[in-house]
């Protein structure tokens, strides 16, 4: 069966008077077989999200929850997945990811970097993991394989966008097929969209909306949309979480305050400046005034390894291999692990 992806330029030159609806109507007959490799998160994945601190995000008027998640419908514009009025949780599997996605970030800036910890088994689905959107956005990392383990704790499976049988959906299209519109899809939902043409957004949006819904064989639906980051160059991964499993199946685990020191091309320096661990009775963050750290007892002995991985709220540093590590402390009598506070 031949894919006709001509249709995607025809929506973007009508793309100031189409609206989502009808964007999905002109696509959805493209989605027939239509299968994909995706990651499925266990539950203890961890999610990353930054809001820059300013007039209408400060610490001084608190910051709850709500703060720190999607934004209410009522301030909700059109976005990469998401209609006007309608929110997406935009965060990154990764923390370094999100510092590029706040547009504008300088040296002196703060903000306010939140980490998320998944309670229940997370299935997303994946928009623009393919050569040409990784060569288009300079990737330095090869597209990732589904087909093997992921390191965010992820297992994989090929999940099928229609209810068809397995025989039927091989006769309707072909391999090639497939990578053809992958790569139409990568195409045009990772381009770079600048302040004043959000219309372009209505493609993005329709796109990642025929990328949702229920998984019939597994008797569950998606719960977001994974992609790469455009603005850091496809070398990190974005995801978008619908509200329905943020609000149930998200864990709060710390926030932390943090100033940017200096912005080069592809790096930032940054510096802790305050952390937070839970909510007080009004429902704001608790700021400890600082951040966690050892304190040994008089006579105490420690060893400090730097092991490889995450810390229990998911936080890590880079080492000079590019991996992600955190410091462990234990203390040299009694072997125990020495927790920071």
């Amino acid at each position: 069966m031949s894919v006709d992806i001509t249709i995607f330029d025809e929506i973007e030159q009508n793309i100031e008077r189409l609206e989502i609806d009808e964007i999905k109507r002109r696509l959805e007959p493209l989605m027939l077989g239509f299968q994909i490799q995706s990651p499925i998160f266990d539950p203890g994945a961890f999610v990353y999200r930054a809001r820059k601190l300013g007039l209408e995000f400060r610490m001084d008027a608190g910051i709850t929850r709500s703060d720190l998640i999607y934004p209410p419908a009522s301030k909700t514009m059109l976005g990469r997945l998401n209609r006007t009025g309608e929110p997406v949780f935009y965060g990154a599997m990764h923390k370094e990811a999100v510092f590029f996605e706040i547009p504008g970030l300088k040296a002196g800036d703060e903000l306010v970097l939140s980490f998320w910890k998944t309670k229940e088994r997370m299935f997303v689905n994946n928009i623009g993991y393919t050569e040409f959107a990784f060569e288009q956005l300079g990737a330095k990392r090869p597209v990732p394989d589904w087909n093997q383990k992921q390191e965010m704790g992820s297992s994989e499976q090929t999940l099928a966008m229609a209810t068809l049988p397995k025989e039927v959906a091989e006769r309707l299209m072909s391999k090639d097929d497939a990578r053809e519109l992958k790569e139409a899809f990568s195409k045009y939902f990772t381009r770079q969209v600048d302040a004043d043409e959000r219309n372009r957004y209505k493609l993005t949006a329709a796109i990642g909306e025929l990328h949702l819904g229920e998984i019939p064989d597994q008797n569950a639906k998606f719960a977001g949309v994974l992609y790469p980051s455009v603005r850091m160059f496809a070398n990190g991964d974005n995801i978008g979480i619908q509200p329905w499993f943020v609000d149930n199946h998200l864990e709060f685990r710390k926030a932390v305050r943090i100033r940017i020191k200096e912005r080069r091309e592809a790096a930032f320096d940054i510096g802790y400046l305050d952390a937070a661990h839970d909510f007080n009775e009004a429902g704001n963050l608790k700021w400890m005034g600082r951040i966690k750290n050892w304190t040994l007892k008089p006579k105490q002995k420690a060893q400090a390894v730097y092991e490889p991985g995450l810390d229990a709220d998911g936080d890590y540093q880079i080492s000079k291999d590019g991996k992600h590590a955190h410091w462990v402390l234990t203390d040299i009598d009694t072997g125990k692990t020495i927790e920071p506070g």
